[in-house]
């Protein structure tokens, strides 16, 4: 079993925890690790008028080694692994698991990265005015979160504690980076109490298919100053309804839908299922806007569900000749009511789904019936 040592942790160490660093010590220590440099994004995004999508551009992304083996996720050895290796970033928070630990440091080849000056113009306003189309700047942070020190270790093969471990991280740096960055991002709209600024965005891509470019399990974080269309969709959803996206599913998505009521929160096929055995999992007080807001106990459900629904899904995809992958996202923002959502890459994208018409090929009623097998109802979140 190979893994980052403690030896090799020591040479990397930022600091023990996130409560020793300030986000403006964070900030400079991104601008002034040099290996960044080389993989600075272009700093600017595009707005698609048909649909909101943001294209952020990153021509230097393109560099990043590639350790997911095309036909097995488990084919990189862990000597080949960089992060086994100690080949990071400073990392700037650790936290003790069973058996090794978790850690988060700063992407290598970062989405967003900090600008040296920054106009008032975009301290102002999530988004501004394009006349010319040259382009919005995008700015921000992004960072990793390796699920365990161990290379074979993630979400879905973790004792559970552990996987808590991570989504208490995961936690503390959004709560860090919402409420720190006055100054540095533009103040969050549709936010009716707190002093937040900037958007923070953390998804887990698992796979090849997926998109996952490191076999070491890990999560992505960003702190940007512009909202993904998702994020908008989600708030601006509240705005027409009167409600959040979670409390019309929570009412309208069909019982017989269900996959698992964990007692604080609900698994479910959604009834516009894209691709077969998508799911959503929703917190059921919807008043809820931020992972960090969840209390001890509903983290803990998310935790429990969010394993159980993965390891579901490492079951089912063998049987349909897919290896594993998938995305996970987590939506969070104001007026969106957090919750999960899994994508596992049962089915390829086609044209038909470029132009927003998608070919689902399964059916969700069958789909839930499957996930319910492959879950235990005796599990709840104790």
């Amino acid at each position: 079993m190979s893994e980052l040592t403690r030896k090799k942790l020591q040479e990397i160490l930022r600091s023990q925890s996130l409560h020793d660093l300030s986000l403006p010590e964070m900030i400079r220590d991104i601008m002034e690790e040099p290996q960044i440099m080389e993989y600075l994004p272009d700093a600017i995004c595009q707005l698609d008028p048909r649909n909101g999508a943001m294209i952020v551009y990153n021509s230097s992304r393109a560099k990043r080694p590639n350790s997911v083996m095309e036909s097995d996720v488990k084919a990189t050895t862990e000597a080949a692994c960089p992060i086994c290796q100690g080949k990071s970033t400073r990392i700037i928070d650790v936290a003790e698991q069973s058996e090794g630990f978790t850690f988060i440091n700063k992407n290598l080849y970062p989405v967003f990265h900090p600008l040296d000056q920054l106009a008032e113009s975009v301290l102002e306003r999530p988004l501004y005015d394009d006349p010319l189309h040259s382009g919005r700047s995008s700015y921000g942070c992004h960072f990793l979160q390796w699920s365990s020190s161990h290379h074979e270790k993630d979400l879905h093969n973790l004792p559970v504690d552990d996987v808590d471990v991570c989504m208490e991280r995961l936690s503390a740096l959004e709560e860090k980076l919402l409420y720190e960055s006055a100054g540095f991002m533009p103040p969050v709209q549709f936010k009716e109490e707190g002093d937040v600024h900037g958007f923070v965005s953390i998804i887990k891509n698992y796979g090849q298919a997926a998109g996952a470019s490191m076999s070491h399990g890990h999560q992505q974080i960003t702190l940007s100053n512009i909202m993904s269309s998702r994020m908008f969709n989600n708030q601006s959803f509240a705005y027409r309804h009167k409600k959040t996206f979670s409390a019309y599913m929570i009412k309208e998505n069909p019982e017989k839908l269900l996959v698992q009521d964990y007692g604080t929160a609900l698994l479910m096929v959604p009834y516009f299922m894209r691709r077969p055995f998508d799911m959503l999992l929703i917190n059921k007080d919807v008043s809820k806007q931020y992972l960090h807001e969840l209390t001890s106990k509903e983290r803990k459900t998310f935790t429990i569900a969010t394993q159980q629904a993965i390891q579901a899904i490492f079951k089912i995809m063998p049987q349909m000749g897919k290896e594993p992958a998938y995305n996970l996202t987590i939506n969070n923002g104001p007026g969106t009511g957090i919750y999960f959502e899994l994508l596992p890459k049962t089915q390829e994208m086609g044209g038909y789904e470029q132009v927003g018409l998608w070919v689902c090929q399964a059916n969700p009623y069958e789909c839930v019936k499957q996930l319910q097998d492959m879950i235990d109802p005796s599990v709840s979140d104790e």
